[in-house]
């Protein structure tokens, strides 16, 4: 069973297939308006990004693994350490339930800088150590 089914919450503008934007940096570095995330069993590739605050961002989101992933942005200052402690009001938006082998594009804005924790909303798979950091400058 997975954890939540649902949201696209709080300034996501589309959810769409395929690439769009730019690459400037999807490394963490420098804040981009275009970021990538792999997933695979059981990490992100790369697993911190930043981006600027206020701004619209792409996310080009491919799922390298056997089995479906999410990346879900919880909401500033609501990180979990267990997925005991996940509540679908923790997330501020996600690309949700990509199946193996698929790519999809989601598009965002955060208006507060900080940093944010990502994690795969699948069952078991944030235990299994599926999380990283979004930083908005």
């Amino acid at each position: 069973m997975r954890l939540r089914r649902g949201l696209l919450i709080a300034g996501a503008a589309a959810l769409l297939l395929g690439a769009c934007g730019d690459d400037d940096d999807d490394d963490g570095g420098a804040a981009s308006t275009s970021i990538e995330a792999t997933a695979s069993e059981f990490k992100f590739e790369p697993n911190a990004w930043t981006v600027p605050a206020g701004q619209e961002f792409t996310i080009e989101f491919q799922n390298d693994g056997s089995v479906e992933h999410e990346w879900a942005v919880l909401k500033l200052g609501e990180n979990i350490e267990s997925e005991d402690e996940f509540a679908e009001e923790k997330i501020l938006f996600e690309v949700e339930g990509v199946p193996a082998g698929e790519s999809v594009t989601g598009k965002f804005t955060v208006d507060e800088p900080g940093t944010y924790q990502v994690i795969c909303g699948v069952e078991a798979h944030f235990d299994a150590g599926m999380e990283g950091t979004l930083t908005v400058e």
